[in-house]
Protein backbone atom coordinates (compact mmCIF):
# COMPACT_ATOMS: atom_id res chain seq x y z
CA UNK A 1 0.00 0.00 0.00
CA UNK A 2 1.52 3.11 -0.82
CA UNK A 3 1.27 6.40 1.53
CA UNK A 4 -0.95 8.98 1.70
CA UNK A 5 0.07 12.16 -0.30
CA UNK A 6 -0.15 15.24 2.66
CA UNK A 7 -2.69 16.77 0.43
CA UNK A 8 -5.01 13.73 0.64
CA UNK A 9 -4.11 13.42 4.77
CA UNK A 10 -5.30 16.87 4.71
CA UNK A 11 -8.47 16.67 3.15
CA UNK A 12 -9.73 13.87 4.68
CA UNK A 13 -8.70 15.36 8.43
CA UNK A 14 -10.46 18.43 7.10
CA UNK A 15 -13.48 16.30 5.93
CA UNK A 16 -13.48 14.33 9.12
CA UNK A 17 -13.16 17.44 11.17
CA UNK A 18 -16.03 19.27 9.57
CA UNK A 19 -18.72 16.37 9.56
CA UNK A 20 -21.94 17.15 11.77
CA UNK A 21 -25.37 17.49 11.81
CA UNK A 22 -25.47 20.63 12.68
CA UNK A 23 -23.58 23.85 13.06
CA UNK A 24 -21.14 23.93 15.81
CA UNK A 25 -19.53 27.74 17.62
CA UNK A 26 -16.36 25.90 17.67
CA UNK A 27 -14.98 25.03 14.08
CA UNK A 28 -11.77 22.75 13.83
CA UNK A 29 -9.63 22.39 11.06
CA UNK A 30 -6.36 21.30 10.20
CA UNK A 31 -3.05 22.40 8.89
CA UNK A 32 0.23 21.52 7.90
CA UNK A 33 2.86 22.21 10.78
CA UNK A 34 6.45 21.23 10.41
CA UNK A 35 7.96 17.82 9.80
CA UNK A 36 9.22 15.59 12.69
CA UNK A 37 11.68 12.92 12.01
CA UNK A 38 11.27 13.38 8.18
CA UNK A 39 7.38 13.50 8.18
CA UNK A 40 5.00 16.08 7.60
CA UNK A 41 2.96 16.98 10.53
CA UNK A 42 -0.65 17.77 10.94
CA UNK A 43 -1.78 20.63 13.63
CA UNK A 44 -5.46 21.07 14.81
CA UNK A 45 -6.34 24.90 15.31
CA UNK A 46 -9.91 26.16 16.36
CA UNK A 47 -12.25 29.11 15.46
CA UNK A 48 -15.37 30.77 16.83
CA UNK A 49 -18.39 30.92 14.73
CA UNK A 50 -18.32 34.47 14.67
CA UNK A 51 -21.39 37.41 14.94
CA UNK A 52 -19.34 40.23 14.02
CA UNK A 53 -20.48 43.55 15.51
CA UNK A 54 -21.60 46.24 12.78
CA UNK A 55 -19.14 48.27 11.33
CA UNK A 56 -16.58 45.02 11.79
CA UNK A 57 -14.57 42.63 9.73
CA UNK A 58 -12.35 39.82 10.17
CA UNK A 59 -8.66 40.39 8.58
CA UNK A 60 -7.86 37.53 7.08
CA UNK A 61 -4.33 37.39 6.75
CA UNK A 62 -3.99 38.67 10.18
CA UNK A 63 -5.87 36.22 11.44
CA UNK A 64 -3.85 33.17 9.86
CA UNK A 65 -0.15 35.26 10.50
CA UNK A 66 -1.20 34.94 14.20
CA UNK A 67 -3.54 31.84 14.52
CA UNK A 68 -6.04 34.37 16.57
CA UNK A 69 -9.44 35.53 14.74
CA UNK A 70 -8.33 39.38 14.11
CA UNK A 71 -11.39 41.66 14.10
CA UNK A 72 -10.75 45.24 13.29
CA UNK A 73 -13.17 48.07 11.93
CA UNK A 74 -14.53 47.80 8.56
CA UNK A 75 -11.58 49.45 6.28
CA UNK A 76 -9.26 48.62 8.78
CA UNK A 77 -6.13 46.29 9.01
CA UNK A 78 -4.53 44.81 11.75
CA UNK A 79 -1.74 47.11 11.66
CA UNK A 80 -4.26 50.20 11.08
CA UNK A 81 -6.85 49.48 13.34
CA UNK A 82 -7.05 51.98 16.49
CA UNK A 83 -8.69 49.39 18.68
CA UNK A 84 -9.39 45.31 17.34
CA UNK A 85 -10.82 42.35 18.93
CA UNK A 86 -8.84 38.58 18.97
CA UNK A 87 -10.01 35.69 19.84
CA UNK A 88 -8.61 32.72 20.96
CA UNK A 89 -10.09 29.34 21.65
CA UNK A 90 -7.92 26.73 23.57
CA UNK A 91 -8.93 22.93 24.06
CA UNK A 92 -10.40 22.74 27.47
CA UNK A 93 -8.01 19.74 28.22
CA UNK A 94 -8.92 19.62 32.30
CA UNK A 95 -13.04 19.51 32.90
CA UNK A 96 -12.25 19.25 36.36
CA UNK A 97 -10.35 23.25 36.23
CA UNK A 98 -13.50 25.91 35.75
CA UNK A 99 -13.21 28.91 34.02
CA UNK A 100 -12.62 30.57 36.80
CA UNK A 101 -9.31 28.64 37.94
CA UNK A 102 -8.51 28.88 34.08
CA UNK A 103 -8.67 32.37 34.32
CA UNK A 104 -6.94 33.03 36.99
CA UNK A 105 -3.76 30.76 35.80
CA UNK A 106 -3.81 32.90 32.83
CA UNK A 107 -3.85 35.97 34.27
CA UNK A 108 -0.67 34.53 36.76
CA UNK A 109 1.00 33.81 33.69
CA UNK A 110 0.54 37.12 32.38
CA UNK A 111 1.43 39.06 35.92
CA UNK A 112 4.90 36.82 35.55
CA UNK A 113 5.79 37.73 32.44
CA UNK A 114 4.75 41.71 32.98
CA UNK A 115 6.35 43.22 35.85
CA UNK A 116 4.55 46.21 37.44
CA UNK A 117 0.89 45.24 35.50
CA UNK A 118 -2.63 45.09 37.41
CA UNK A 119 -5.49 43.31 36.36
CA UNK A 120 -8.97 44.47 37.91
CA UNK A 121 -11.66 42.11 38.08
CA UNK A 122 -14.84 43.99 36.09
CA UNK A 123 -18.59 42.71 35.51
CA UNK A 124 -19.65 39.25 33.73
CA UNK A 125 -21.24 39.77 30.75
CA UNK A 126 -24.13 37.89 30.23
CA UNK A 127 -24.67 35.82 26.67
CA UNK A 128 -27.26 36.13 24.47
CA UNK A 129 -27.38 32.92 23.60
CA UNK A 130 -27.92 31.15 26.91
CA UNK A 131 -23.74 29.92 27.11
CA UNK A 132 -22.25 30.62 30.48
CA UNK A 133 -21.03 34.21 30.59
CA UNK A 134 -17.91 35.81 29.99
CA UNK A 135 -15.14 36.40 33.44
CA UNK A 136 -13.97 39.97 32.37
CA UNK A 137 -11.11 41.43 33.47
CA UNK A 138 -8.89 44.85 33.09
CA UNK A 139 -4.74 44.44 31.64
CA UNK A 140 -2.85 47.58 32.28
CA UNK A 141 1.09 47.03 31.63
CA UNK A 142 2.54 50.46 31.85
CA UNK A 143 6.26 48.74 30.68
CA UNK A 144 4.33 47.82 27.61
CA UNK A 145 3.21 50.93 25.43
CA UNK A 146 1.51 48.44 22.62
CA UNK A 147 -0.37 46.53 25.32
CA UNK A 148 -0.62 49.17 27.89
CA UNK A 149 -4.80 48.73 28.17
CA UNK A 150 -6.60 45.89 27.39
CA UNK A 151 -9.75 44.11 28.22
CA UNK A 152 -9.81 40.65 28.19
CA UNK A 153 -13.01 38.16 28.94
CA UNK A 154 -13.35 34.38 29.07
CA UNK A 155 -15.92 32.00 28.13
CA UNK A 156 -16.83 28.76 27.36
CA UNK A 157 -17.90 26.95 24.37
CA UNK A 158 -18.23 23.72 22.34
CA UNK A 159 -18.52 21.99 19.17
CA UNK A 160 -20.94 18.90 17.80
CA UNK A 161 -18.58 16.30 19.43
CA UNK A 162 -19.41 17.21 22.65
CA UNK A 163 -15.68 18.76 23.21
CA UNK A 164 -15.26 21.94 25.23
CA UNK A 165 -12.99 25.06 24.60
CA UNK A 166 -11.73 27.73 26.08
CA UNK A 167 -12.62 31.21 24.53
CA UNK A 168 -9.88 34.38 25.20
CA UNK A 169 -11.59 37.59 23.70
CA UNK A 170 -9.49 40.71 24.16
CA UNK A 171 -10.07 43.97 22.82
CA UNK A 172 -6.35 45.77 22.57
CA UNK A 173 -5.66 49.44 20.81
CA UNK A 174 -3.14 51.55 20.22
CA UNK A 175 -4.32 54.17 23.24
CA UNK A 176 -7.32 53.72 26.27
CA UNK A 177 -8.71 56.38 24.68
CA UNK A 178 -9.24 53.99 21.13
CA UNK A 179 -10.46 51.08 23.27
CA UNK A 180 -12.82 52.89 24.90
CA UNK A 181 -14.39 54.57 22.32
CA UNK A 182 -15.22 50.39 21.31
CA UNK A 183 -16.23 48.99 24.08
CA UNK A 184 -19.61 49.50 23.58
CA UNK A 185 -19.12 47.06 19.83
CA UNK A 186 -16.86 44.62 22.11
CA UNK A 187 -19.46 44.11 25.00
CA UNK A 188 -22.20 43.67 22.25
CA UNK A 189 -19.84 41.47 20.55
CA UNK A 190 -18.96 39.82 24.18
CA UNK A 191 -22.77 38.82 24.18
CA UNK A 192 -23.90 37.77 20.64
CA UNK A 193 -20.86 34.91 20.80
Amino acid sequence: MRPLKLAALAAIAAFIFSAGAAPAEVKKYMSLCGTQDGVQRLCAHYRLALALPDGWAVDEAATKANDAQMIVPKGKTYASAPALIYVQVFYHRDKQQSLADFAKNSNDRWLNEAKNAKITPLPDVVRDNGKPGFLRFAFQNPNNPQQAYELGAFGIDGDNDGNEFVLDVVITGSAKAAIDRAEKDYLAFLKAN
